[in-house]
């Protein structure tokens, strides 16, 4: 077990609520490329007309990671799952199942999870991706805390993407937002931790978002906008009342990093301090479905969350698609 989940809080008498799922965190990883790129990239290299000043007043976006050309996508998603189990001191062949949420695999078939479940040496599990944009995360998260209701042992669910694939480079209004990472957490049956919530949501439409399977990224910003700053309050809302608590008993929210503002107004439309949410978009720019299991990674390596915490986890993406999880550490 990790050390950040080692010292529990104080806190309030746990409300009644719903029966909650099976499934402790035990670990979590983390893989970003070495490549940093800040937002001069865009305005000195290409060309773009734009300034740094104005991507990181628009976004809260200082630089992102571009992942090496070279470098499998499957590769990056492994080295994230092989730091959780490692964290956890878990063994790669007890594994039972492996989700790899992503919008970017290296090909169609095979599953980058099936590539990582080599690579691991995890023989025992049974391996699949998921394509739900960036809240690619939560649904794996939500599917995975169901199937270990019957399986149970132990799963692996990583959020992978190379971002930086989906845009067009010299398209401004797309390209500055999108950087390469890799997160995963190993989510275990047993355990003292348990998810109090999960709920997954689609309204099946592709106007605000859509990246063609040869194309690139095609983004209605204020659609996006509209959307967001609706739905992460309501989700949030939404998430508190099966699990019987008050938004007041969440100690962190670790959102999908797509946009300070949006994560703001959101926060603003909660009347919840912004300090409770987690938010390093600012390093690493917007990972996809990476974002949420990077941001989670951070947190409990650096303390911001630990053992007995309530964390609330909530994507939003193409699709359009959102949902989230609350999780006692």
């Amino acid at each position: 077990m990790f050390a950040a989940l080692a010292a529990p809080r104080q806190g309030g008498q746990r409300a009644q609520r719903e029966a909650a799922l099976r499934g402790s965190i035990a670990g979590t990883g983390a893989a970003v490329p070495t490549r940093i790129v800040t937002n001069d990239y865009f305005v000195s290299e290409l060309g773009l007309d734009t300034t740094a000043e104005w991507i990181e007043s628009r976004t809260g976006i200082r630089e992102r990671r571009f992942a090496d050309p070279d470098l499998p996508l499957h590769m990056l998603a492994a080295n994230a799952g092989r730091q959780a189990l490692e964290r956890a001191g878990a063994d790669p062949a007890d594994l039972r199942l492996i989700v790899v949420a992503t919008s970017s695999s290296d090909n169609r078939m095979p599953s980058t999870a099936a590539l990582v479940q080599a690579e691991l040496c995890a023989r025992r599990a049974a391996a699949f991706d998921l394509n739900a944009a960036c809240s690619g995360f939560v649904y794996a998260f939500d599917v995975a805390a169901r199937c270990l209701q019957s399986l149970g042992g132990q799963a692996l669910i990583i959020g992978a993407d190379r971002g930086s694939s989906l845009v067009n480079r010299m398209d401004r209004t797309t390209s500055v937002f999108f950087g390469d990472a890799a997160g995963a957490v190993l989510l275990d049956a047993d355990g003292p931790g348990e998810v109090l919530a999960s709920a997954l949501a689609s309204q099946g439409t592709a106007a605000p978002l859509v990246v063609p399977a040869h194309g690139t990224m095609h983004m209605d910003g204020k659609a996006i906008w509209n959307f967001a700053t609706q739905i992460i309050p309501e989700t949030i809302l939404s998430l508190c009342r099966t699990a019987g608590l008050s938004p007041d008993e969440i100690d962190l929210i670790v959102p999908h990093q797509a946009n300070v503002n949006i994560l703001k107004a959101a926060a603003d439309a909660l009347d919840m301090p912004f300090d409770r949410w987690m938010v390093n978009l600012d390093r690493y720019g917007n990972t996809v479905a990476a974002s949420v299991p990077v941001a989670l990674d951070e947190a409990l390596q650096s303390g911001r969350a630990r053992r007995g915490d309530h964390v609330l986890l909530v994507g939003f993406g193409a699709g359009l698609c959102w949902g989230g999880q609350i999780i006692q550490l």
